[in-house]
């Protein structure tokens, strides 16, 4: 019996989606280390979003646009999020590294093969706020470029 337990749980193991299995949220916004690794293992792109206390227009998108519950499905259902604080130590040395030289920014990454940054192609970046239906085909774009030069779909 106990040997026929292992069998079922390996089973559901390889039927589950990666997402799944790993026991990734993608509801969640990720600290952008372990954003990173969820996209990696998933080959899913990564939106890093880098943010600021104090910041006008952060606050604008975090109101009016990211807590839509639309904005959210179509991020959860495509993307990994990472949200920095463009001024803490991490957000300082990826804000430099990704080129984010302003609150808000949206940095759209799709997974590679290898290490360091060449492991990360740039499918795109957003500055600043935009209105909700802006943002929402910004967001379809990415994915279709996602899907035309990631040679699948890589948002879900």
């Amino acid at each position: 019996m106990h040997r026929r337990n292992l069998l079922f749980l390996v089973v559901l193991f390889w039927l589950l989606p990666w997402g799944v299995a790993e026991g990734v949220d993608y509801a969640r916004w990720y600290p952008y280390d372990q954003a990173s690794r969820h996209a990696r293992q998933s080959g899913r792109v990564m939106l890093v979003y880098f943010w600021s206390h104090g910041c006008v227009y952060c606050e604008q998108m975090n109101t009016f646009v990211l807590s839509d519950e639309g904005v959210a499905r179509a991020l959860e259902r495509h993307f990994v999020v990472a949200s920095v604080d463009i001024h803490s130590p991490e957000g300082r040395a990826l804000s430099r590294e990704l080129r984010a030289v302003g609150t808000p920014t949206f940095v759209f990454l799709a997974p590679r093969q290898g290490a360091g940054p060449s492991a990360w192609q740039e499918l795109g970046r957003l500055y600043g706020s935009r209105p909700r239906a802006q943002f929402l085909g910004e967001l379809q774009h990415i994915c279709q470029r996602a899907g035309a030069e990631g040679g699948g779909e890589r948002c879900g």
